[in-house]
């Protein structure tokens, strides 16, 4: 029978170099694929192949190669101490401020809320006429921010004393406004308040996306490293006070790895249960099986106290097929880690990340591969 080759791994070309290296230690034969001959070095979605009969081996010395450096960041895991809110005045917006609000209960952690409002008289004004009304701009663009400010204290306001009526009255609620592009203005807040988690509110399944701060979810991704929980609308804020099933959606990615151990530091807070499952339109093969205990192994390692069920999902609609398997299992939370994708990716072949995010009604915890 053919030993075909296998992909182990996918990463940028100077990783895809290293990991070929420690294998052929080893002694396993290796492979790269998809090198940019020309530029090699800048080369991302560099795919490091071995022989299918060697997959086991491999699998063992990836993840010794892991366990350093992952001991290394589990002693920097910190439990989350502040959560950053971006918001638009929107119904949704406040849906995701509620949701944070217990959140940073759960936490003990202190909550900001960020409103961006973008002055695009700023690019309308030609530049032979800009100084000839640079006055009347400064009045327009102060009096957009006064608007702003008005709007962002009444709205905070309303969340305090919600929050106060509803028995959170604790928790430690501050605010920030900010002038610019709506995603680089949250990065750059991000930055400088350090957060351990970003949440935004999106729209509902079936719901018209009019809402600014659900367009930015994906974007945020990109600008941040940081776990994005994005809250679709009109979700049950009961859900969040007794969080019991999270489902991890894998793709067995090596990011995979560093996505779970962020997970465990944010459920820490929680007593609840982790369905770790892959979708895939063919039936599990040994390769699948293999990687998927990789990762059962390895969220025992990290968090013995969690306990975790690994499953495959058969199906055609990925989607489909994961929010079937979430009303099933009761599912309060889908965990998923979204691998950064260029641009004709993103335009012709919709990750499930983003559809999740326009049709999903399950609150989505996105990291960043």
């Amino acid at each position: 029978m053919e030993d075909r080759l296998i992909t182990i791994a996918t990463d940028h070309y100077t990783a895809a170099e290293i990991l070929k290296a420690r294998l052929e230690d080893a002694g396993i034969e290796c492979f790269l694929k998809h090198v940019n001959l020309l530029q090699g070095a800048v080369s991302e979605g560099v795919q490091v192949q071995i022989r299918q009969t060697d997959v086991e081996k491999a699998l063992r010395i990836i993840t010794d190669l892991k366990s350093t450096q992952e001991k290394k960041e589990l002693k920097d895991l910190k439990q989350i101490r502040r959560i950053l809110v971006p918001v638009d005045f929107s119904e949704f917006s406040k849906n995701a401020c509620f949701y944070a609000v217990k959140l940073a209960k759960k936490y003990d952690a202190d909550l900001k809320i960020l409103h961006v409002f973008y002055a695009p008289i700023v690019d309308l004004v030609p530049i032979t006429d800009a100084y000839s009304i640079q006055v009347d701009m400064d009045i327009n663009l102060r009096e957009m921010e006064d608007q702003a400010k008005r709007n962002l204290v009444e709205f905070v306001s309303e969340i305090r004393e919600t929050a106060a009526n509803q028995g959170y009255g604790e928790v430690k609620i501050s605010y920030s406004l900010r002038e610019g592009i709506v995603e680089d203005e949250i990065a750059s807040m991000a930055k400088a308040f350090k957060p351990g988690i970003i949440v935004l509110g999106t729209k509902g399944k079936g719901e018209k996306q009019s809402d600014i701060i659900g367009s930015v979810v994906y974007r945020v991704l990109d600008k941040s490293k940081l776990p994005v929980l994005a809250i679709p609308g009109h979700t049950s804020m009961e859900s969040l006070i007794d969080v019991k099933n999270i489902v991890y959606a894998t793709d067995f990615d090596d990011s995979d790895y560093v996505a779970i151990r962020k997970l465990i530091a944010i459920v820490v807070a929680f007593d609840v249960k982790i369905h770790c499952v892959h979708i895939s339109k063919s039936p599990e093969v040994k390769w699948d099986t293999a990687r998927m205990d990789a990762l059962r192994d390895y969220f025992s390692q990290i968090s013995k106290n969690v306990p975790v069920e690994c499953s495959f999902i058969k199906g055609d609609n990925p989607v489909a097929n994961l929010e079937a398997f979430c009303e099933l299992n009761e599912i309060d939370v889908i965990a998923i880690n979204n691998r950064k994708r260029n641009l004709l990716q993103r335009m012709f072949k919709p990750g499930l990340t983003k559809k999740l995010i326009h049709s999903g009604s399950v609150p989505l915890l996105l990291f960043r591969a």
